[in-house]
């Protein structure tokens, strides 16, 4: 049993990103994946959040993942052409679950705007193995990493 609250560390994260959002740090972020079951006690307080940072929300049930409808998550974006670049990527068959890359620079990683964005190289200062502690405090070993119908796994394992 985890000692954390799963509906407090939902709402948070989504807290941290809509900041991120509102401040223009992130074009586009994903809330923490959860299970449709979880989305009744966390739906009114993340729109909330959303109006007092002037974001928007569009909630993608993943209808296309190999366990169709198992896990939902927010799409969370401050201008209307983000969520377009989302639906877009979407409409060609990738899901951020299982092909992260052709989101990465919609989420805003490894990216960088604004006066003198030309004169900088995103990169990272040093990589390390990090694990997915998302993954392990709110979901079920085996719902995460999502594996596509040739076994691939996605996100969750990098």
């Amino acid at each position: 049993m985890n000692a954390v609250d799963r509906k407090s560390f939902i709402l948070g994260m989504i807290t941290a990103f809509a900041e991120c959002l509102a401040g223009e740090a992130k074009r586009l972020a994903l809330s923490p994946p959860f299970y449709p079951e979880d989305l009744q006690s966390i739906a009114q307080e993340t729109e909330r959040i959303a109006e007092e940072q002037g974001i928007h929300l569009f909630l993608e049930e993943n209808h296309d993942l190999p366990a169709p409808g198992t896990l939902q998550w927010y799409v969370m974006y401050k201008f209307p052409d983000s969520l377009e670049e989302y639906r877009r990527l979407r409409s060609m068959g990738y899901n951020p679950a299982l092909d992260f890359e052709e989101f990465a620079s919609l989420l805003s990683y490894g990216m960088v705007w604004g006066k003198g964005a030309e004169r900088v190289t995103p990169r990272l200062r040093e990589k390390r193995e990090t694990k997915d502690s998302m993954a392990r405090l709110l979901l079920k070993p085996e719902d995460w990493p999502i594996k596509n119908g040739a076994g691939r796994a996605g996100h969750g394992s990098r």
